[in-house]
């Protein structure tokens, strides 16, 4: 059985009512985390929209005739969707470990972070709020190449 992660950003029930207030992700699509102040942490999971977005592919010919080369170059970039937590100053570490513990317990449903007034809940003691949910809809184009040479 699939473990999911709840989160709410939203205090009032009644406008929990779009993307940006609340999701459930599987944990199997949890992709890391890393702080981006003292007192947020970023987690990243697979996006619930873009999963069969693919990187186009470009065989080039090389002037070479005796090696040929292949140029790898990515429609987009790698979209994540992603959960900011505010939590205490210079506690990630003990966070990242509670949601990692969480994680590796088989099926359920963890509530990682609810804002819901009077009702709060949150999964370790160092997560003080649930900040921005922010679900990709589209794929942002970029212009990443890669390219190789072989014979």
């Amino acid at each position: 059985m699939e473990t999911y992660l709840y989160f709410r950003t939203q205090a009032t029930i009644a406008d929990d009512d779009d993307i940006a207030q609340s999701a459930m992700f599987p944990a199997s699509s949890f992709l890391g985390c890393h702080p981006t102040s003292d007192s947020a942490l970023k987690l990243h999971f697979k996006s619930m929209n873009l999963q069969d977005v693919s990187a186009s592919r470009v065989i080039q010919n090389d002037t070479d005739l005796a090696s040929a080369s292949i140029m790898v170059k990515q429609g987009h970039d790698l979209e994540t969707d992603t959960v900011l937590l505010t939590i205490t100053a210079n506690k990630h570490k003990e966070v990242m470990q509670g949601i990692a513990n969480a994680i590796s317990q088989p099926g359920g449903f963890i509530v990682v972070a609810d804002d819901l007034t009077n009702n709060t809940e949150y999964l370790h003691a160092n997560i003080t709020a649930c900040g921005a949910i922010t679900i990709k809809t589209t794929a942002v184009e970029s212009e990443d190449s890669f390219s190789s040479t072989f014979s």
